[in-house]
């Protein structure tokens, strides 16, 4: 009959073999890796010429500091408005259309070209021919969306206000 196990061998791994194995790993990674090291250390290389290296060390030697005054700065309520400003800007900017603003823009360059071209050319129309132009297509079309952006723009002060009395 077998013996019976009573012990049990655990072989640990000798620590130079182990650093060994990892060089070899090591070395191996880098040979995979060889053109997007030299990359790298090229960037490095740049990073360290221009200063931003040591900038970016003194900074992190000192980011107690400049943590305290980052705070400071951030606690004015001026940054709580521009915060504030900010994600309205982005809420708003997020409602519209792409291709609503697209014709909005589109008209506002083709506005400002056609107003450039008076300005350079200082054409100037009389009292006549301005009220005549009232009847032109572009120029109707033109008023009555500014017309209903007033009104828009009017209902939401409104509401806004209404908000403030209730």
């Amino acid at each position: 009959m077998a013996k019976a196990i009573r012990q049990i061998n655990k072989s640990s791994p000798n620590p130079e073999e182990v650093q060994k194995e990892s060089l070899a790993n090591l070395l191996q990674a880098i040979s995979a890796n060889q053109d997007a090291l030299m990359m790298t250390l090229d960037i490095i290389k740049g990073l360290h010429e221009m200063g931003v290296l040591e900038a970016a060390k003194s900074m992190l030697e000192q980011s107690e500091d400049i943590g305290a005054i980052a705070m400071k700065q951030a606690n004015q309520p001026g940054v709580h408005n521009i915060i504030k400003n900010g994600m309205a800007a982005i809420q708003f900017a997020g409602s519209i259309h792409p291709e609503q603003l697209q014709a909005v823009l589109n008209g506002l360059n083709l506005g400002f070209e056609r107003m450039l071209d008076v300005v350079q050319t200082g054409e100037q129309k009389g009292l006549f021919k301005l009220a005549s132009s009232l009847r032109e297509k572009e120029v109707l079309v033109s008023l009555t969306t500014l017309t209903e952006f007033l009104h828009g723009m009017g209902e939401a002060f409104k509401q806004e206000n209404n908000k403030v009395h209730e």
